[in-house]
């Protein structure tokens, strides 16, 4: 009998096709089991953290009233978004098969209008609501009310049939919502306009993280990376940030030499650019790490990441009122 347990001990031990129980696996194994389970997404979500909370203090230091008050930040936001498309375009042609970009040229415009014309509209609403709000609010009260955000990818993640609704699922969005409220409240600079703004963006990111979630996962063959992925939405993003900004901006007049000295002369112009090209370089970070998360991980992550995320903006929000 012992000779029968110990040559079946060997066995699963040796051989190749038979999973290793836990206390069988070598620490190796074990730590590498336990960091593809738990800690794979580290490395985006710190990414994502670290330049959302920098692109927020970013948008508030040059849309702010009281700051550098850039008069068209739709169309500021616009350029940061023809930047990605650029970018994403370069670097997924150039490097085609470490980026996949094979798959979005032998895309067909059915599939590629599909996927990029609702996510680019959802994502130009939600960015675009949220620098309008910035103009006029507080980096802190603006996260104040976009923590409304996890229960808004709950909902919309439920109506999509991402995720199973269950008590549970609404109880912790609830609670994580409430925490958050509680943790920016105190603010008492009030603008109503502000909040309604600020209100639309919170639903807007919420319906964006499933929609995008929901139609990138879809694709088949599959995108292979965060840039192929940035390149197909990339330019609906800047053509419908670029016609929201026409319509309720109007940068040609508010961006003349008469009107301001953003482009006076040719230091002014540089300066303008310069300051355009560090939120591009900043956003294009940030949505790499968004875009990763998005074709790897599920509703629930996204919606954790996201109260890690306003947590460290309202920290930063302390120092930018």
């Amino acid at each position: 009998m012992e000779v029968a347990a110990h040559s079946l001990h060997n066995h699963l031990r040796s051989s190749p096709d038979t999973p290793l129980l836990p206390h069988m696996r070598p620490p190796k194994m074990m730590a590498s089991s336990f960091y593809k389970r738990h800690c794979v997404y580290l490395p985006a979500m710190s990414g994502w953290f670290v330049c959302s909370a920098a692109l927020s203090a970013y948008n508030k230091l040059i849309f702010g009233k009281d700051h550098g008050g850039f008069p068209c930040p739709l169309f500021l936001t616009s350029i940061h978004f023809l930047v990605q498309w650029f970018f994403s375009y370069s670097v997924s042609s150039a490097c085609s098969e470490a980026f996949g970009g094979a798959v979005v040229k032998n895309m067909s415009w059915k599939t590629y209008l599909g996927v990029s014309i609702p996510c680019g509209f959802i994502t130009a609403a939600d960015v675009g609501l949220s620098n309008l709000s910035l103009v006029r609010i507080s980096i802190t009260f603006f996260t104040m009310i976009k923590s409304s955000s996890p229960i808004w990818v709950l909902l919309s993640a439920f109506i999509f049939g991402i995720e199973q609704v269950s008590c549970n699922l609404i109880g912790v969005g609830a609670l994580i919502m409430a925490g958050e409220l509680l943790t920016a409240f105190g603010e008492v600079e009030f603008d109503s306009i502000g909040f309604l703004l600020c209100a639309g963006a919170a639903v807007c990111s919420g319906i964006r993280w499933t929609l995008v979630q929901l139609k990138v996962q879809q694709l088949d063959p599959p995108l292979k990376s965060s840039v192929v992925t940035m390149r197909v939405l990339a330019p609906s993003m800047f053509l419908f940030m670029m016609l929201l900004s026409v319509a309720l901006e109007d940068p040609v007049v508010k961006l003349s030499p008469q009107n301001g000295d953003f482009f006076i002369d040719f230091n002014h112009t540089m300066k303008t650019i310069s300051l355009g090209l560090t939120g591009a370089t900043i956003a294009i970070a940030m949505v790499l790490c968004e875009f990763w998360l998005i074709l790897k991980a599920n509703a629930i992550v996204l919606m954790i990441g996201g109260v890690l995320k306003e947590v460290i903006t309202i920290l930063v929000g302390d120092e930018f009122h």
